[in-house]
């Protein structure tokens, strides 16, 4: 079986900045899972860059207007016979009930997360370049040496706020990425190009390359096409070069 490298380019503001807090989800599961004293403070950090986008603009909105987009969207499909209704009315539940956990949850997101003491000196600190050593904060130097329970307890309490945040952008993703399937395609001396049906509202395009091919793709997106340009860099230190063989690939247009 060929195993594939991903990569994928929003086509929107919204979907770039909820591919970007997926990774800070991600990573904070990583490392609170891991729970070493190395882990602990990437897992800070993941909690902190959470915080500045929540705290920068209003991402609480911007999850409802998608997600009931996505809904108004997939509810047509209800009256087309070949949909699994069940399926499809299961989601559509999901939507539902995550709609209402944001519209009654007041105020802005991590608020409770922002009182913390601890958490908003490590914040600080965290502006000056180098780890953070005993002499710098010696309240965070004695946290890293309580049980490992207890600091996993706490770092899970501060996330707790934006546990719907996660699960809304979560199923947004998923939806997304599960619209359509793959079409095999090729790159003709590592270039392609596409036209964009503007009938459809494409938001991400998702790229499988076979991990077994020594290059990866840049992929550039206006409003009516979109262009692939595959690159081979076997030297860091030099810079890339449009690779000159056909690739062959797996291509998702994903539009709700």
């Amino acid at each position: 079986m060929t195993d594939y490298l991903t990569y994928e380019q929003p086509l929107n503001e919204r979907i770039r900045t909820f591919l970007r807090l997926e990774s800070l989800f991600n990573q904070f599961a990583f490392h609170v899972k891991h729970g070493s004293a190395w882990d602990n403070p990437i897992a800070i950090d993941a909690i902190t860059d959470i915080l500045s986008f929540t705290t920068r603009s209003d991402i609480k909105l911007e999850v409802l207007k998608e997600l009931e987009r996505q809904h108004s969207r997939l509810e047509r499909l209800s009256k087309r016979p070949q949909i699994d209704q069940g399926q499809l009315a299961a989601l559509l539940d999901k939507q539902t009930v995550l709609i209402g956990k944001l519209q009654s949850n007041a105020g802005q997101l991590g608020q409770e997360t922002q009182s913390a003491e601890l958490l908003n000196a490590v914040r600080q600190k965290n502006s000056v370049p180098g780890p953070i050593c005993d002499f710098d904060l010696p309240a965070f130097h004695y946290w890293q040496t309580r049980p490992e329970s207890t600091r996993r307890e706490h770092l899970q309490q501060w996330f707790s706020p934006f546990n719907v945040l996660e699960e809304a952008i979560t199923m947004i993703l998923d939806v997304l990425r599960n619209s359509t399937d793959d079409s095999d395609e090729t790159a003709t001396k590592g270039f392609f190009q596409k036209v964009i049906d503007t009938n459809q509202a494409v938001q991400l395009l998702h790229i499988s390359v076979p991990a077994t091919l020594n290059c990866y793709p840049e992929i550039s997106a206006g409003k009516h096409r979109f262009s692939v340009r595959f690159m081979i860099n076997p030297n860091p230190y030099t810079r890339p070069e449009q690779f000159t063989e056909d690739v062959m690939f797996r291509l998702k247009i994903c539009s709700v």
